[in-house]
């Protein structure tokens, strides 16, 4: 079958037996390896930008207040994206993919369904933030100097939503290269307008904000030609299509919210602490940082179609140990020699301003590379069958966060903020590694895709 049929490759790699488990793997590393390089290579380019915007803006002082407000903008978008789009696209793949393959209509209805449901949040959070920052923005000294970036970040979350909405197709299917391809067109198109402000001496804080706005428009534009006609061939969806959808979110969103904020509220914790200089320096090391988190998404996007067939089959546990074998020692040796070179290449990097956030640097990569060792298989796997558990555990992480940064901040400074985001990246892998090795044990074996996505009760 053709490459964009959602059935294409699906039957051998579905048989049972050795040959089809076989295949399955082979299938797997096949689509990691190439969403991996895509992304590599595309989202290199973005991380290229961001270093011309921090070098740019942070040229001194006053520019790293600049750098910073921009690393709160860029995290305020994370947040309500996070809040609001990403926990659909999980809810999605518990069913999306199966009926993809086995009933189209029905999956086209769910995606509907999904879609609607995240505009009409993302429009509603987008006017609440627009008219609540307008009413009462004033009465808090640190807003003053987001309150012009406000429009930008609504037209950046509803940008996100659309984009979004188009690539958790692409990823239900199976279509990998497409999918690649289109969050390429976002990268570019990010790298792109960057390049023409660098290039025009034009890097002023709303210019780069408003590039970076229009890029997943752009790249939303071009994606929704690579989606099957069936999905648009209506606006219709069914109630049964939102009730799955809210039986699973219902854990999700608040999961989710709690670990958006968990991973954004470093930067708001600096900004209001330590101020918009201390928040630059210290979104300059986290984008640089958070480097390795581009394999440990990559790894998410292939596993969540496929966890609960890998553990219905009894592979999740040896996948695991040969997954481990290979990611300690490989993320060891990536840490020692930052801590040769850091202080060498971020200066050059960046500019003489940041030399002094390698030591912020150093402890955040050290998070960064434990997180990748040690949790894709176990975060995909307690994701999508334990959501509820997902909520506990990112509660405990909320707390280690507020409290861990609240207590170091003001006496170390971004370098305090920095070891409390590795203490919580460390002890937040162990418990998901024991959590999903406890659902693995307990889980009544059954037959890849039997019984659906939503029997039985959520753990």
């Amino acid at each position: 079958m053709a490459a964009g049929s959602p059935q294409g490759g699906e039957a051998a790699a579905g048989r049972g037996g050795p040959d089809g488990d076989a295949g399955l793997a082979s299938r797997a590393a096949r689509d990691a390896l190439m969403v991996f390089v895509g992304r590599v290579v595309f989202v290199a380019l973005w991380y290229v930008a961001l270093v011309l915007v921090y070098k740019g803006l942070g040229e001194d002082d006053a520019g790293l207040a600049n750098a910073g407000l921009f690393a709160v903008s860029i995290a305020c978008v994370k947040i309500i994206s996070g809040c609001l789009i990403e926990p659909v696209d999980i809810a999605l793949m518990r069913r999306g993919p199966g009926l993809l393959r086995s009933d189209p209509p029905a999956a086209f209805r769910l995606f509907r369904a999904a879609f609607w449901m995240r505009l009409a949040a993302v429009l509603t959070a987008c006017a609440v933030l627009v008219v609540g920052v307008a009413a009462y923005g004033s009465r808090f000294p640190g807003a003053a100097g987001l309150t012009p970036l406000v429009p930008f970040i609504a037209a950046t979350v509803l940008g996100e939503m659309l984009f979004r909405s188009v690539l958790v197709v692409l990823q239900g299917q199976e279509r990998f290269r497409a999918f690649v391809l289109i969050e390429g067109v976002l990268q570019l198109a990010r790298f792109a307008a960057i390049l023409v402000l660098w290039a025009g001496d034009a890097m002023d804080l709303r210019h780069v904000i408003a590039g970076y706005a229009l890029a997943p428009y752009v790249a939303a534009l071009a994606g929704a030609a690579a989606l099957p006609r069936g999905i648009f061939a209506s606006a219709a969806t069914d109630r049964d299509a939102f009730a799955e959808l809210l039986h699973f979110l219902k854990w999700m969103i608040p999961a989710m919210v709690l670990a958006t904020f968990n991973e954004r509220l470093d930067v708001l914790l600096v900004y209001g602490v330590a101020g918009a200089a201390a928040a630059g320096l210290y979104g300059a090391m986290i984008t640089l940082a958070l480097a390795p988190d581009l394999l440990a998404g990559s790894l998410g996007s292939i596993l969540q179609p496929r966890i609960v067939e890998l553990q219905a089959k009894g592979h999740y546990g040896a996948t695991l140990r040969r997954y481990l074998w290979v990611a300690l020692p490989a993320c060891a040796v990536l840490l020692a020699g930052a801590v040769l070179l850091a202080g060498a290449v971020i200066p050059r990097l960046l500019g003489p301003t940041y030399a002094q956030g390698v030591p912020v640097f150093l402890w955040l990569l050290a998070g960064t590379l434990f997180w990748l060792a040690v949790t894709p298989l176990p975060m995909a796997l307690v994701a999508i069958q334990a959501p509820r558990r997902v909520a506990f555990v990112t509660l405990g992480q909320s707390a280690i966060v507020l409290s861990g940064g609240l207590l170091l901040l003001p006496a170390f400074g971004a370098i305090g903020m920095a070891q409390t985001i590795f203490g919580m990246r460390v002890v937040i892998a162990l418990v998901l590694l024991a959590l999903a090795h406890r659902l693995d044990r307990t889980a009544p074996a059954q037959p890849a895709g039997g019984g659906g996505p939503f029997a039985g009760p959520a753990r």
